[in-house]
């Protein structure tokens, strides 16, 4: 698979642009993936010496637009998905395709259902650390401020596991590797290593 490039959806910011920019800096081919490639392109360049701003491509596409992201992860030796909700609480006459529900539940299963259709071999979902721990502190409060977030990263998950099980056991074809990363407390800080990792298996 030398050569194919690795896909990071919600490339502009935040977790997916460390991502691009850790990818270029180690020369790993990169397709960086966001609804606003223009904005993208000027955030990685940005951050970017020139000399390796060639191992970045750019590609439009939108979680919440499920018909954009097959083209997005086509040929790609690998998918991470760093998309989240930008918006968070509504008026319930207010709609928005920010939101969590649109991003970290139903655009989570649709990156899940291109990859799988794309025959991605491996898939890496950016959550969130307390997803599945209701009553931590960190999981509450970010629930209370963020519109239930924790809550659709959780079914957004589900949904995703469902998905590629459901391909694993349709097809004679080498399963989709999916691994879930739960990241908690994160900056654009320099890095100083991990506080703490913990391994989970399953919900």
């Amino acid at each position: 698979m030398e050569g194919k490039p690795v896909a990071v959806i919600g490339a502009s910011r935040g977790t997916g642009l460390q991502c691009v920019l850790a990818l270029a800096r180690k020369k790993i081919p990169c397709r960086a993936v966001a609804r606003d490639v223009s904005a993208c392109q000027s955030a990685v360049f940005a951050a970017l010496q020139a000399p390796l701003r060639k191992y970045v491509v750019f590609h439009k596409a939108d979680v919440t637009e499920p018909g954009t992201l097959l083209s997005a992860v086509q040929g790609c030796q690998g998918v991470i998905n760093c998309a989240t909700a930008s918006a968070w609480w509504r008026l319930p006459f207010q709609e928005d395709i920010n939101t969590p529900p649109h991003v970290d539940y139903h655009g989570a299963v649709a990156v899940a259902g291109a990859c799988a259709a794309a025959k991605v071999p491996r898939y890496v979902m950016v959550s969130s650390a307390a997803v599945n721990r209701p009553q931590d502190w960190f999981h509450m409060q970010r629930n209370a401020l963020c519109g239930r977030i924790m809550d659709w990263k959780l079914l957004g998950e589900q949904g995703t596991v469902k998905v590629l099980d459901a391909v694993s056991s349709s097809s004679a074809s080498q399963p989709l590797s999916l691994t879930i990363v739960r990241p908690g407390a994160l900056t654009d800080d320099a890095a100083g290593g991990p506080r703490a990792i913990l391994v989970e298996a399953g919900a």
